[in-house]
């Protein structure tokens, strides 16, 4: 019997065989490791700081120690403070938070070699099969900017608790054993589906044939997370005396820093390398932080409203005081091999956004800490007329500190390994 296939009800049963929860169960390994391996976090802020309060005025090592800058001061030396670097071509304010890793919108990836893949899916492309979880993708809610290489957003964890539970809570043998034939049936579907498309493909026209690859392309990235998976799932699960991330906490701060803290663990136990964490502009913010009364988004619209910009401040500050704790925390704890997971840890800390007031994303608020580089300046990169340095330009540099022998990275015109390694 033969069968009709039209693009509609393949694009429609495919998309039902990756949308599974079994994209969301990710597991997490004991450290075998002799020697410290080098991790990543990145941290999004969807509405940015506020420019006047985050940037010293002056460049270099003597630079002054701004009123967003006093949370961390005690990490002057091992951190760096850059300005006026952004991602070329890409506007929209909040439309164009989304490309704060990759440097470009979803819209352009077409145009470029790897489309929108974002700085922590490569490294955990090429890397991410060394522990258990390739990466973890975590936030608050708000815009995604953690992408694949078919230009898929990667799913975001809201819960720090479910985190805690995959990472630590031991699998009964029948669980290990019903996730198995779990993902085995998953393999046979996506089998079906890769040779139902290969099939389709002479039929489609060009436009639809360039979809059509693009989801061949994650179906590939689907099928090495089933291979991965398979892979791990008797091997042993790490321990741990902390206890898990209590989510009826009612403060905004122990909110965040159930985060944080799940996220110190994951790196502690080598669960992952490649951590992101996407505050979103949904925060819970009034009633949560006193005297602040009004909602995240409203107040970093605040324009020069003393009242406003009061309560603002009180919101970022207390935002850069769960970095500084987040920092103290990887300073204070050792890994595998005994060293400081600070010293082997890259935090990069920042936004898609510029000036959320003025919808702006040009001079993004950049923060980078830790992994043993060479810091304790601000680096201003003064723009010659239309001229600029890409902030894709420090993800090259992050790239290659991680390990990784790339040259380019999204819209780099070369890197900023003179000034940071």
């Amino acid at each position: 019997m033969k069968n009709k296939l039209t693009r509609r009800s393949f694009l429609g049963s495919s998309a039902a065989c990756l949308s599974g929860p079994w994209m969301l169960d990710r597991l997490c390994a004991a450290s075998t490791e002799t020697s410290s391996p080098r991790r990543l976090v990145c941290v999004g802020l969807d509405l940015s700081l506020r420019p006047e309060n985050f940037f010293p005025s002056t460049a270099g090592t003597d630079y002054e120690i701004t009123p967003l800058l006093q949370p961390v001061e005690r990490w002057q030396g091992r951190m760096s403070v850059l300005s006026q670097l952004d991602h070329p071509d890409v506007s929209g304010g909040h439309s164009g938070v989304h490309a704060f890793l990759s440097g470009i919108r979803r819209e352009q990836a077409a145009g470029f070699p790897d489309g929108n893949l974002s700085l922590d899916q490569l490294a955990a492309e090429q890397m991410g099969h060394e522990t258990r979880f390739a990466s973890l993708c975590l936030g608050t809610g708000g815009d995604p900017i953690s992408w694949t290489r078919a230009g898929i957003a990667m799913p975001t964890i809201t819960s720090p608790r479910r985190i805690f539970d995959t990472i630590f809570r031991p699998r009964l043998p029948a669980e290990r054993d019903s996730q198995r034939s779990v993902l085995r049936e998953n393999k046979l579907v996506s089998d079906l589906v890769r040779a139902d498309a290969a099939r389709m493909r002479p039929r489609l026209d060009l436009w639809d044939r360039e979809k059509m690859d693009e989801f061949v392309t994650s179906l590939h990235e689907f099928e090495s997370k089933l291979t991965r998976k398979e892979s791990w799932l008797d091997r042993p699960r790490p321990t741990t005396t902390a206890s898990p991330p209590d989510e009826s906490a009612e403060s905004t701060e122990e909110y965040l820093r159930a985060f944080y803290d799940v996220m110190t663990l994951a790196l502690q136990c080598d669960a992952t390398r490649f951590v992101t964490f996407n505050i979103g502009s949904g925060l819970k913010v009034a009633n949560q932080i006193p005297d602040v009364r009004q909602g995240y988004h409203d107040l970093s619209h605040s324009g020069q409203h003393p009242e406003k910009l009061a309560q603002l401040h009180m919101v970022e500050n207390m935002l850069m005081q769960e970095l500084d704790r987040f920092l103290g925390r990887l300073a204070s704890l050792r890994d595998g091999a005994g060293e400081s997971l600070l010293d082997n840890t890259v935090v990069l800390f920042g936004s898609g956004m510029g000036n959320a007031s003025s919808h702006s994303n040009r001079n993004l608020p950049i923060l980078v800490a830790g992994g043993g580089l060479k810091h304790g300046r601000h680096l201003f990169f003064e723009k010659q007329g239309r001229d600029q340095t890409p902030l894709c330009n420090l993800y090259v540099t992050l790239l290659q500190y991680l390990g990784l022998e790339i040259e380019q990275f999204g819209t780099s015109d070369g890197d900023l390994n003179e000034l940071l390694t």
